[in-house]
């Protein structure tokens, strides 16, 4: 065969393979998966703990995939950064067609979106952002002006119920995390300080963790009993804290009225609206995050950029806004049901 039939022939071969959409690697810098049909595509899922909400949410995301014939592979990172290169190591290797990323540590994070970025796998960030070094969408909590108008209204209610008292608040946050420093405890922190800007603010570090909440919390309270506002960047922390505001005998309510301490809580698990329409205890809002909603818009999302019609290295973002609940049975039953599975109503009073 001379050179120039043998070049023909190359070039004829190249346009029959483009012709019928094929390419000579299985990923690039494009979309991966545009040629896909649902049932073909996998998408990977590294969640960030194995809290209430989290399996929620993992539940409602496999609810939702199988509903479009997408397969789902999570891993979970225990709530611990270090873990996370080995999960995405795993996802890598079982070829998937993009990863949803929560990270535990926004820095350790980095490195593994150039890693995925280099193969051509897109990756969606949510939750907390990504440290700096990488550009990826990303889907994050419309947080801010919900816990500045809760804080507000703690701060109201005391300035109404306590009349005399100075407002002191207890926040329990995990420090170094801008979901807590930003959104959640730094715009409920903003809210008291509108309405009473006196106010005594001590922050202490539950590092997301019940357990540690509880040990933080006592400890406070050995220091100061004063506290007449209380809250924590997720449920953990939260009922951690009134659990250590109970065994000190500083936890309880009439009728819904705090004796001494106004709680704030943000997710919206059961044990948390148990507490909420529990006349005898002093929660009295909770900002309830909607892992129905969010595995929606999730998945939705990262098939927008499987499909290329987002930038998988572009800087798209969106927010999902969570629900504001009171003491209303009705709602919080309804709520229960719809977003975290609840096979059974609360122990309330439905109206």
């Amino acid at each position: 065969m001379g050179r120039k039939t043998g070049i023909a022939l190359l070039v004829s071969f190249a346009a029959v393979l483009l012709a019928a959409g094929c390419t000579t690697s299985s990923h690039s810098d494009g979309p991966v998966a545009q040629q896909k049909a649902n049932n073909e595509i996998v998408i990977g899922d590294i969640l960030y703990d194995t809290d209430a909400y989290q399996i929620a949410q993992q539940k409602q995301m496999q609810a939702y995939a199988d509903s479009l014939g997408i397969k789902m592979i999570f891993e979970n990172q225990q709530g611990k950064g270090t873990s996370a290169p080995n999960l995405m190591d795993d996802l890598l290797a079982k070829g998937v067609d993009g990863v949803i990323f929560q990270p535990a540590d926004a820095n350790v994070s980095v490195p593994l979106v150039r890693q995925a970025q280099a193969q051509g796998i897109p990756v969606l960030g949510w939750g907390i952002p990504f440290g700096p070094g990488v550009t990826a969408p990303y889907v994050g909590l419309d947080e801010r002006a919900e816990t500045v108008a809760a804080g507000k209204e703690a701060a109201q209610y005391v300035l109404k119920n306590f009349p005399g008292q100075p407002v002191k608040v207890l926040i329990v946050t995990i420090t170094g995390v801008s979901i807590c420093s930003d959104l959640r405890m730094g715009g409920f922190e903003q809210g008291v300080k509108e309405v009473a800007p006196n106010a005594s603010i001590a922050t202490v570090n539950g590092n997301g963790d019940r357990n540690t909440a509880v040990t933080v919390t006592e400890d406070a309270l050995q220091r100061d009993k004063s506290f007449n506002i209380a809250t924590g960047c997720n449920s953990d922390m939260a009922m951690g804290a009134l659990q250590a505001f109970k065994s000190a005998g500083l936890g309880g309510a009439t009728a819904k009225k705090p004796a001494h301490t106004y709680f704030y809580s943000i997710n919206g698990t059961d044990e948390e609206l148990r507490a909420l329409t529990d006349p005898s205890t002093p929660l009295m809002a909770v900002l309830g995050l909607t892992p129905k909603e969010v595995a929606k818009t999730l998945i939705d999302t990262m098939l927008k950029v499987i499909h290329g019609e987002i930038p998988a290295k572009g800087n798209y973002t969106m927010n999902i806004p969570d629900r504001q609940l009171v003491p209303d049975c009705s709602v919080a039953n309804s709520f229960n049901r719809d977003e975290y599975f609840a096979a059974q109503d609360l122990p309330c009073v439905s109206g």
